[in-house]
């Protein structure tokens, strides 16, 4: 059996983790299994920059040629992979995080319809069993860990596998390295959980923060949506905005003085691997001095995806809600918005009713001091395809019209025969 550990310890990491992942491959070794431990924090693996160069320029290969390569090759041959992390503001570590997002080229951009959603099609015949390991924080209690175990069984299936197992370091190495053995017996269903908060009022904010967490910096449809809501918010008086474009910072704890002296933040960012983009994470692992904090600025979100369902961004909305609480920053929501990809592409007069929602809840933040949940709800839209519905999605998914951007795209930079390339194929 050939396994993979991609290992997202952090240079804080306690010796606890070390000597654990240590025991761990040696038992797998000893019983005679092929092992592949990648210590994420010693490779050089670049963020994605969300180009989908992997899917219309060099089908199936990252653009980047780092060590995420390698990687993506052993994983692809592999039986097993185990997703490994200590948690770090309540979610693992952004070295992992980014290493996940580098396994798109393993997909097809093509859509196709799984348990009623939209998903996206299989480029290999073969994908590994997948695992998750944790070692929880002081503050991570157990619906910090269940989010978490939902969150990567949605990645699982999104990579076309599942996953088979989700533990935290308190079980006894033996006892894992047997289930890992045998995860292709495993059934792990993670329990349905939803919690909903209410958006919380605030005195009238003068400033807002508005924080581009698109790898895309200001190219994406991310900064489209955020200059709607603060041109909203300028609107109503004399407020001021201010930007930070992570993709553009060069040391995210440079950033925190930033945080720390704003008045209201807004942080937005498209779905990466069923949550953040690693970039985002990076951020938020910078955030960690700030939870001793009493008194830091209200903060809302901004997500969005170009699946056509809200549903898929649900799960990072939860942890987004988590981290507002963990910051002790009154939460005043999350935007979550599905199909949001062309957004950017399109006319104006197109996207105008869109806009003006996006408009309203900036001004309803500088003048009531809340973002309107119901409006929120109306932007969100269809949370996932009606029943009735699904066999002709499936129809449509068959005519090139579905995958027209896409194909359009290979046509143009001459890859189109290369569409269903396994550059990674064993």
């Amino acid at each position: 059996m050939k396994i993979v550990i991609l290992d997202g310890r952090t240079p804080d990491s306690n010796n606890r983790w070390s000597e654990y992942i240590s025991n761990l491959t040696s038992s797998l070794t000893i019983g005679n299994h092929e092992v592949k431990n990648f210590i994420l924090k010693d490779k050089n693996i670049h963020h994605c920059t969300g180009c989908f160069g992997c899917w219309v320029k060099t089908p199936g290969e990252c653009v980047f040629d780092d060590d995420a390569r390698e990687i993506d090759r052993e994983i692809i041959s592999a039986d097993f992979v185990l997703w490994a992390s200590p948690l770090v503001m309540g979610f693992p570590s952004y070295f992992l995080k980014k290493a996940m997002d580098r396994m798109i080229p393993l997909i097809h951009p093509y859509f196709e319809i799984v348990n009623g959603e939209a998903h996206h099609r299989a480029r290999y015949k073969k994908y590994p069993l997948f695992g998750l390991l944790v070692q929880p924080g002081e503050n991570d209690d157990e619906r910090t860990i269940l989010l978490v175990k939902q969150l990567f069984a949605r990645t699982a299936l999104n990579i076309k596998s599942r996953l088979c197992l989700a533990e935290t370091i308190a079980i006894p190495v033996e006892e894992l390295a047997k289930r890992i053995e045998k995860a292709d017996e495993q059934i792990f269903t993670p329990e349905p959980f939803m919690a909903v908060k209410p958006f919380e009022h605030i005195d009238l904010p003068k400033e807002l923060l508005v924080i581009n967490g698109s790898p895309r910096a200001q190219r994406g449809n991310t900064f489209v949506m955020l200059r709607k809501i603060a041109e909203g918010f300028l609107s109503a008086g004399s407020n001021s905005v201010s930007w930070l474009h992570l993709q553009e910072a060069r040391l995210m704890k440079d950033l925190l003085g930033h945080i720390e002296k704003a008045d209201c933040i807004l942080l937005g960012f498209p779905l990466y691997t069923d949550g953040m983009p690693g970039i985002v994470k990076e951020f938020i692992d910078s955030l960690e001095p700030l939870k001793t904090l009493k008194n830091n600025p209200p903060v809302g979100f901004l997500v969005h995806s170009g699946f056509p369902e809200a549903k898929h961004s649900r799960f990072v909305e939860q942890y987004l809600m988590n981290l507002a609480e963990r910051l002790r920053a009154p939460y005043l929501g999350t935007i979550v918005k599905g199909g949001s990809e062309g957004i950017r592409m399109m006319p104006e007069k197109m996207n105008r009713e869109f806009f003006e929602k996006l408009i309203g809840i900036g001004k309803d933040l500088a003048i009531v001091g809340q973002i309107d949940q119901s409006m929120v709800r109306l932007i969100s839209g269809r949370e996932s395809y009606p029943p009735i519905f699904i066999p002709v999605y499936k129809l449509l998914a068959k005519t090139p019209l579905m995958n027209f951007y896409w194909n359009m795209q290979l046509k143009k930079n001459g890859v189109y025969e290369k569409r269903f390339a396994t550059p990674f194929q064993p």
